[in-house]
This record gives structure tokens, sequence and C-alpha cells, in this order.
């Protein structure tokens, strides 16, 4: 029995560079169209495996839709804790296929208004394909102290309700040894664990764990 969390990388090859995972295979896209599947590749990181992204996902089309379900239920049996689909932002064929099965999504958001313009859109048609997913919404670079943050702040908070989302309370700084524990593939609770970064990522997954009903 596998334990643990493993990401299935559905087009962001950014991930797939900060986890050293680029080149590995089974890729997600190999996952999909493959009829004899290999184990998604263990990390360096206890508990975490993962499906590196791959190129050839953003060529699926609308006539692929049917490649999904049965290669993402094949990832019951190996009995991971968490499957987390990592989404490029958009609503493109694996986007919504993760969102039809998925359990529910977390939506990373800058507190500025274009992107909660675009949160708005999201979650509206994140509704239009799962009227009652839940759905978690992150603040991601946060800037306490601009004006622009706490009127988003004041938006997001009102919105929920209207939305139907839950804003976590968690919220991840704007912090520069975030982008270099990326640049060292390295996550940021190991590369600067005492960074303000590496604190609230270590928060946010106790918040998530308690919300999800996960065991430590």
């Amino acid at each position: 029995m596998i334990a643990g969390l493993m990401i299935y990388n559905c087009g962001s090859l950014h991930l797939s560079f900060g986890l050293g995972v680029e080149g590995l295979e089974p890729t997600a896209y190999q996952w999909l169209t493959s009829p004899t599947r290999n184990t998604p590749t263990a990390t360096n990181l206890q508990h975490l495996a993962v499906l590196p992204g791959d190129i050839k996902m953003f060529r699926l089309g609308s006539s692929n839709e049917d490649i999904f379900a049965s290669p993402l239920k094949g990832l019951i049996p190996l009995k991971y804790q968490v499957v987390l689909m990592d989404c490029p932002p958009g609503l493109g064929v694996a986007s919504v296929q993760a969102i039809l099965n998925s359990d529910r999504v977390l939506v990373p958001t800058l507190c500025e208004p274009a992107a909660l313009k675009g949160l708005s859109e999201a979650i509206d048609l994140i509704r239009g394909e799962n009227q009652n997913l839940p759905i978690d919404v992150l603040r991601n670079r946060y800037k306490p102290r601009l004006v622009l943050t706490r009127e988003s702040d004041d938006l997001l908070i009102s919105s929920a309700q209207d939305l139907n989302y839950r804003l976590l309370h968690t919220t991840i700084p704007d912090n520069i040894q975030v982008a270099e524990s990326i640049a060292s593939q390295q996550p940021v609770t190991i590369y600067a664990s005492k960074s303000p970064g590496a604190v609230a990522y270590r928060s946010l997954g106790k918040e998530l764990m308690k919300i999800w009903g996960l065991k430590s």
C-alpha cells in the first residue's frame, strides 16, 4: 500500500522543474494514453510521488475527453491519501476533466482586481461543470501592507457566500525565498525552512489537512 501525496501535473512544466522530475517517466500524458501504466515516480521527498508534466498535454482537444476517466480512476487502487491534479489557468480539456474527476478544487489567487475578476469567472465556469464541488480559495503572493490587498480581502470575504467558496485563513506571502527554492529544485520548507514562505506553507498544509479530513 502506498500512502501520502501524488501530484498529477496536468500542464505546468514549471512544477515538474521545481520538483526536479523533468524528463522522468511515466509523464502525465503517458499515464493517460498508455494501456500499461507504470507506477508514478517517487521523489526524494518522503511520501511524495509525481506524474511529471508533458508538453503533449497542451495538444489534447475535445475529441480526447474520453481518455481521462479510466486513467484517473486507475490511481485509486494505489492508495494515495491525496491525488493533487495541478492544472494550468483556464479551462482546457485537461482542466475540465480534472474538475469532473475531483472531490474538490483549490484555487490560488492574487489580491488584485484583475485576478479577482478572473477568480469569479473561474468559479462560475467550475459551477457550470459541477454545481456542488467544494472550492477552497488561497490568497497567494500576499502583501498585507497594501491598501489594494485589504480592499481585495473585503471583497473576497463578502463574495465567499454568494459564490459558495471557502476562503482559507492561511495566506502565502510574497516571499523571494519561494522563487529561489523553485530555481534550486527544492521545496521552500527545505531550502529556507524558517522563511515566511516556508512558515506559511506549513500552516497551509495543516489547515488543508483539517478541512479535507486527512490523517497526519
